[in-house]
């Protein structure tokens, strides 16, 4: 499956749900499978990105959708802990797996060699996961997965690449202004 229909699919699926993109093609494909103020896209964030949806998902009752990527994902696993730590039930990470390290030269990452990131997630206590080759079973994984109240979700996708879409425009600040401005009223602590 190709990242960028994969991206469109999830896209379309979420709804009004908050989408956090990893850096760089992930931010970009995001953005042209169709801008809207509720995606906060990470550009320069390696390894941040599954980090900022989880802040996100313990502040709000709503779904929140992290698209991540392999090398991200393998330069901060502590995330994958925390996440299976905090267990918040509104939060889905969907892991593009195209077994490279994409944006340092396409050399093969990790879950290239063996490494099983859905089994990662699985032994820190993220029960809800799956691993997805196509986009038939991503649209039910998804669907799922934002349907239900009993997060966290961890779907591992396996992707191709097809090249790289044209940089988006995006600038950080603005981000982070639009996005900010898409609450209404933010969960309070003790809440």
């Amino acid at each position: 499956m190709r990242r960028f229909e994969a991206t469109q699919l999830v896209s379309r699926l979420a709804g009004e749900s908050p989408i956090v993109s990893n850096l760089g093609p992930t931010s970009d494909e995001l953005w042209h499978a169709g801008h809207r103020d509720r995606n906060f896209y990470t550009y320069g964030n390696m390894g941040l990105c599954s980090s900022i949806a989880l802040g996100m998902a313990i502040g709000t009752d709503e779904q929140v959708i992290s698209l991540d990527g392999d090398g991200s994902m393998l330069m901060n696993l502590g995330t994958v802990a925390s996440i299976g730590r905090e267990q918040p039930k509104n939060l889905t990470v969907i892991v593009w797996d195209n077994e490279k390290w994409g944006q340092t030269g396409g050399q093969t990452s990790h879950t290239g060699m063996g490494t099983d990131l859905e089994q990662v997630a699985r032994s820190c206590g993220i029960t809800h996961t799956k691993t997805v080759t196509d986009l038939e079973d991503l649209e039910a994984a998804v669907s799922e997965a934002l349907a239900s109240s009993d997060g966290p979700n961890f779907i591992v996708a396996k992707i191709e690449e097809a090249g790289y879409l044209s940089v988006a425009p995006v600038e950080p600040e603005f981000t982070l202004y639009r996005f900010r401005n898409t609450f209404v009223e933010p969960r309070q602590p003790g809440d």
